[in-house]
């Protein structure tokens, strides 16, 4: 079994062939969501395939889209054991909503620690340390796992994100950038997690795209740690999703 744990399944050209591939696949999705009002329509388009887990979003770049309904979110949270993308985004285009979003996480991450048993893909562009406040102020469930898709931030930040036991997926952009390669040789191995973050990383068109992809992550990622990762990525996924 191998593992995407962060990609839009629903923004894929062909989803409903996807699905129908999964079912014969020995790959699990982690399929994140954008809007709460998109999430009862994906978990019955994957109702028959029991390796996607589709999570419910309230992605920051749609606060205030007409899309980010809070009171919907809330109605369908206790019954969403995948939580995301949530987060936080403070690039140029998305600032202006700053205050909104971070009220709008804040309540997400309280709902996740009075229930406990979440698994939270979180985005954080320019955006780490107010991520990092808000989850050491509420974090106290052991058994939430918080992962940070795509971590951009500082070295510094990334110290405080694995003291408070998050975990990070890492994309092929990753490996591309000199700061991509700092955080995957900083994350401790057992922190690590693959994601493809399709298709804004690649179109897909096929599952066998989305295996390629996530083996090359394997092979990549243990040369730059210097150490076979196969079997760990194996136990990570099943300490993260329990599966």
């Amino acid at each position: 079994m191998i593992y995407d744990a962060h990609c839009h399944l629903d923004l894929m050209d062909n989803m409903s062939g996807i699905i129908t591939e999964m079912q014969n696949s020995d790959i699990s999705l982690f399929a994140v969501g954008t809007t709460p009002k998109a999430y009862d329509r994906e978990v019955q388009f994957c109702r028959n395939a029991p390796h996607i887990k589709v999570g419910l979003g309230m992605h920051p770049q749609l606060i205030s889209s007409g899309y980010d309904d809070m009171r919907l979110f809330k109605a369908l949270f206790e019954r969403s054991h995948y939580i995301g993308e949530v987060g936080l985004d403070f690039s140029k285009e998305y600032i202006q909503t700053k205050e909104i979003q971070i009220h709008a996480f804040r309540d997400i991450v309280k709902l996740c620690e009075q229930c406990g048993e979440k698994v939270v893909s979180v985005h954080s562009l320019k955006s780490a340390n107010t991520v990092i406040e808000i989850l050491r102020e509420y974090k106290t469930q052991r058994s939430n796992k918080y992962i940070f898709h795509w971590f951009t931030g500082t070295i510094p930040q990334l110290e405080k994100a694995i003291e408070l036991g998050c975990y990070f997926s890492i994309n092929s952009s990753m490996l591309k950038t000199k700061s991509g390669l700092e955080v995957i040789n900083a994350v401790p191995v057992e922190r690590i997690l693959l994601e493809t973050d399709a298709p804004f990383t690649f179109k897909v068109q096929h599952i066998e795209e989305i295996e390629k992809e996530l083996r090359r992550l394997v092979l990549k990622i243990s040369e730059i740690v210097k150490m076979d990762m196969t079997d760990v990525f194996y136990e990570n996924f099943r300490e993260v999703f329990r599966y």
